[in-house]
């Protein structure tokens, strides 16, 4: 017996390939009718900026031709509204692959009506938009002769997950008291929370007047300047994380043998990368892949202070290389700063998404980032793909519980940043979240504070009112509101009784 009786997909399914048939085959084998969803022409414009190369017609002909597919219904513009959608076809459960994200409202909605949501791993080896820009890539590279690659991601990629995984994979280290002499407990324990939280707050204090970007020593020069750390151990830290850097990162081979492609045959060649690290530490990491990256010109927002997110790191490559703009390529991985940008001042693009992670993926490594297993297990998954392999979290012995978020809304919260002695403003979820973290975390919550005392009291919660804060011994006063207008009106709260604003912490 198959679990449902109607199943139903949606998509465009230009260009057909075998992501999707493995899509139709899949779902089929969970319910015994399925309707397809086609998307029209004018809906995909709307949805991606472009018309499909195959008309509707044809590719509405070529689902219905497919012998896993029951029904076939045309999904237009003002009546893409899955909901409608169902309202019209009743529809037991949606099957969807997993490259898709932010389906939680509909989720909720769909099972309020008894309906459900599965997701498929997705073939990432092969999508229309993988086909459509080989397809590009082949005449652009061909034609032009300036070609430029974004580097992570495009060029190379990480063995982990993500890239605050190098930070989980420091701080595992870091329990070794011999690593960094002299290092505070508080930070060999903490190093991950910290080392993203202090890049954040570098960026707040050093990023901006036209400056759009900052370095790799401004962020360690913040991270000492907050935990009282010396020189020794501030470059120590430095070249701990280099070394993670380059321990963990590897090569896309397919970029790689491309760009030596473009240089056996004449075009000039050039990579650019916004990211802290400046051409001297790039260069280093990418020749211990390849000697090819020896002699390339390589452009960070590092060492310029223009990013490619604004467009003016593109305008100054142009300036320094004296550069065609209509005569370049760009090949990148971030479809605003590598794509969007570019494309607005003239310049051809490519996209690359060959390293990226699936929706699961991403879901779940935004859960448990500092795992450094799950950080290793899930980056080895992207380099399998990398190598032809379709594959997806299933592939993995075991996994956390995807549906649980442990501490709720709290769990990203850096932890590890704040004081020992802590005074806690707010009750609500994102509060009563923080409250128990804090506590596993082994810092004390001196007075936890709301507006709503009273009545938070009555509901047996140690909340006290905010004129408490005047009579408690903390070091720091913790916000726990999601909102930046509201933290605002608490920072100005606070300082009107007496509060400093570097004992508030919000992030």
């Amino acid at each position: 017996m198959k679990k449902y009786q109607t199943g139903y997909v949606q998509g465009t399914f230009d260009l057909f390939h075998i992501g999707h048939l493995n899509l139709f085959r899949r779902a089929k084998e969970r319910c015994n009718y399925l309707i397809a969803g086609v998307v029209s022409d004018e809906l995909n414009e709307v949805y991606k900026g472009a018309k499909p190369y195959a008309p509707y017609e044809e590719r509405a002909a070529i689902v219905s031709a497919c012998r896993y597919v029951d029904e076939v219904i045309k999904v237009d513009v003002g009546s893409d509204d899955k909901l409608k959608i169902w309202e019209k076809h009743p529809f037991d459960c949606h099957f969807c692959g997993d490259d898709h994200g932010g389906w939680e409202k509909l989720i909720e909605e769909l099972h309020k009506r008894g309906s459900n949501v599965e997701f498929f791993p997705y073939t990432e080896t092969t999508s229309s938009t993988r086909i459509r820009e080989e397809l590009k890539k082949r005449i652009l590279y061909h034609e032009d002769d300036i070609m430029s690659f974004d580097v992570f991601d495009t060029i190379v990629t990480r063995k982990v997950a993500t890239p605050r995984g190098i930070f989980a994979i420091m701080q595992q280290r870091l329990h070794d008291k011999s690593l960094v002499q002299g290092l505070p407990m508080r930070v060999r324990r903490n190093f991950f929370d910290m080392r993203w939280v202090y890049e954040r707050k570098a960026r707040e204090k050093w990023q901006h007047n036209g400056k759009e970007d900052i370095t790799f020593e401004e962020i360690y020069k913040y991270f000492g300047e907050a935990e009282g750390l010396n020189e020794y151990q501030l470059r120590a830290l430095m070249e701990l994380e280099l070394s993670v850097e380059r321990e963990y990162l590897v090569g896309v081979d397919e970029n790689i043998s491309q760009l030596k492609k473009l240089l056996n045959t004449g075009h000039r060649v050039i990579l650019i990368s916004d990211m802290y690290f400046g051409e001297k530490e790039i260069r280093s990491l990418l020749v211990n892949i390849d000697e090819v990256f020896g002699n390339l010109s390589i452009y960070s927002s590092a060492d310029t202070f223009k990013g490619k997110w604004s467009g003016n790191g593109y305008k100054y490559i142009r300036r320094c290389e004296g550069m065609d703009i209509f005569h370049w390529v760009h090949t990148g991985d971030n479809k605003i700063s590598d794509i969007d940008k570019a494309k607005e001042l003239g310049i051809k693009t490519v996209y690359y998404n060959g390293a990226t992670l699936t929706r699961r993926e991403s879901e779940l490594m935004a859960k448990y980032e500092n795992d450094v297993n799950l950080q290793l297990a899930v980056g080895e998954l992207r380099i399998r793909r990398l190598n032809g392999e379709n594959v997806s979290l299933d592939a993995l012995p075991s996994i956390p519980d995807e549906q649980f978020t442990p501490f709720g809304a709290a769990n990203r919260y850096p932890v590890g940043v704040l004081a020992d002695k802590i005074a806690l403003y707010g009750a609500g979820v994102l509060g009563r979240d923080l409250y128990d973290k804090i506590e596993t975390y082994g810092k004390e919550v001196v007075c936890w504070v709301d507006k709503q005392a009273e009545k938070m009291q009555e509901q047996g919660m140690p909340v006290e009112s905010v004129e408490r804060l005047q009579h408690r011994d903390f070091e720091q006063v913790v916000v726990a509101v999601k909102s930046p207008e509201k933290m605002r009106e608490i920072s100005s709260e606070l300082s009107s009784i007496g509060i400093g604003k570097d004992k508030i912490f919000w992030i």
